[in-house]
Formats: structure tokens, C-alpha cells, sequence
């Protein structure tokens, strides 16, 4: 994910970069926050994916790709890709049926989540629940699953609690790798990097500004 990023290079981002890797941290924060709201359904993940939006576009950046905002599904797919494996076969892939369209079809895992991030993005929590008619839903009932996901009528549904902690896992080796990086260039003796933070410990170093009465 790191690997190609120069640590003068990350040492000396544009304002613009610097605004990114602060949205990235925002995003991962206020996912922990939603995460410990009782409603984790609700906003946990769309600001995962928030932040995975923001650091793909800062990786492309920082090693001189398109940081246009054409392709995004394939850019978004391709950035998951370097963390989790694409299948090496379409028979590796899930048979779903799509909707709206109603073709059988094969999805790999990174293709599912996008999927998953579009409809969150209208606002659509996809919980399984609330019985939505999607190819791809989220099951919210148990924080520990025997598996990460079933297949049931053509439907892929994911266990929600799992996928948000894999989510995590990946912005988080992004955010302490980048800033390892720009700690050693500065000089730094000691770095550490971690794909499981505490709750709620990586935070935006922008404030919310004071109104003054």
C-alpha cells in the first residue's frame, strides 16, 4: 500500500495532500465514534469509506497517478486490492444476482464493497434486517460471527461488525505506515505502526473553529 512513497516526498505534501491525510484521520475517527454510539449501522462504515475515498486519492498523489476523480470505481477497487487479495478466477468469485438488473453475475470482495460505499452514500444502510432488496447487505446481529458472510437467495450478506474491523485495519496501516514515513524523514529514532489503534486515538489535527459571542 506504502510501498513507492519516498519519505522526502511524503516530508513535504502540498497543502492540498496535507488536507487529505487530515480527512483521512477524520474520517477513521468519526468511525469509531459512530461505532461506539449504540448505531453502528448507521455511519461507521460510510465514514470508513469516507476515508478510504481521501487516501487512495492522497496515495495516487504522493506517487505522481490520476487523482482525477474518473474511474473511481476501478481506482477504489484497485486500492483495497493491494490489502485484500482479488480472486485469480471469475469461479472464485460470488454468484449473486444483481440488482436492479436481475443478471446472475460473479463479484470479487473489493467489487461487493464498492458496491456496499455507492449505496451507503444515498443514505442506504443496507441492513439486512430491514429485508432491502440489494445483492449485497449487512448483518448487524452479532459482533462475532462464525463467518464473515453467507450467501442466501442470491444475496451476499456480510456481517457488518466484521467488515467495518477489516475496513479499519486497512486505513489504519495507511495512516500509521504515512506517518512513519514522514517521522523517519524528519528524523525520528522510534516509529510505530499499527493496523488496530486504540479507539478513538488517531484524531484530525484541524479543530472546529470557536464562535466567539
Amino acid at each position: 500500500m506504502l510501498q513507492g512513497i519516498e519519505g522526502q516526498r511524503a516530508l513535504q505534501m502540498t497543502a492540498r495532500e496535507r488536507r487529505l491525510f487530515d480527512n483521512v484521520k477524520k474520517a477513521f475517527h468519526d468511525s469509531d465514534v459512530a461505532m461506539r454510539s449504540g448505531r453502528p449501522e448507521d455511519k461507521c462504515l460510510q465514514e470508513l469509506f469516507n476515508g478510504i475515498d481521501a487516501a487512495k486519492t492522497l496515495r495516487n498523489s504522493l506517487l505522481g497517478q490520476d487523482c482525477s476523480r474518473s474511474g473511481n470505481r476501478t481506482k477504489f477497487i484497485e486500492f483495497l486490492s493491494l490489502e485484500i487479495p482479488a480472486p485469480e478466477s471469475d469461479d472464485e468469485k460470488f454468484p449473486l444476482r444483481e440488482r436492479p438488473s436481475g443478471k446472475d453475475r460473479r463479484f470479487g470482495l473489493c467489487e461487493l464493497i464498492y458496491d456496499i460505499r455507492c449505496m451507503l452514500h444515498e443514505n442506504e444502510n443496507l441492513s439486512a434486517a430491514e429485508a432491502i432488496d440489494y445483492h449485497v447487505l449487512l448483518d448487524w446481529s452479532s459482533r462475532c460471527p462464525r463467518n464473515m458472510a453467507e450467501i442466501h437467495n442470491g444475496t451476499f450478506i456480510c456481517n457488518g461488525f466484521f467488515l467495518w474491523n477489516r475496513l479499519r485495519e486497512i486505513l489504519a496501516k495507511f495512516i500509521t505506515g504515512l506517518t512513519c514515513i514522514t517521522d523517519l524523514a524528519s528524523g525520528a529514532t522510534s516509529v510505530s505502526m499499527t493496523i488496530s489503534p486504540a479507539m478513538e486515538s488517531i484524531r484530525p489535527t484541524r479543530h472546529h473553529r470557536v464562535v466567539e459571542e
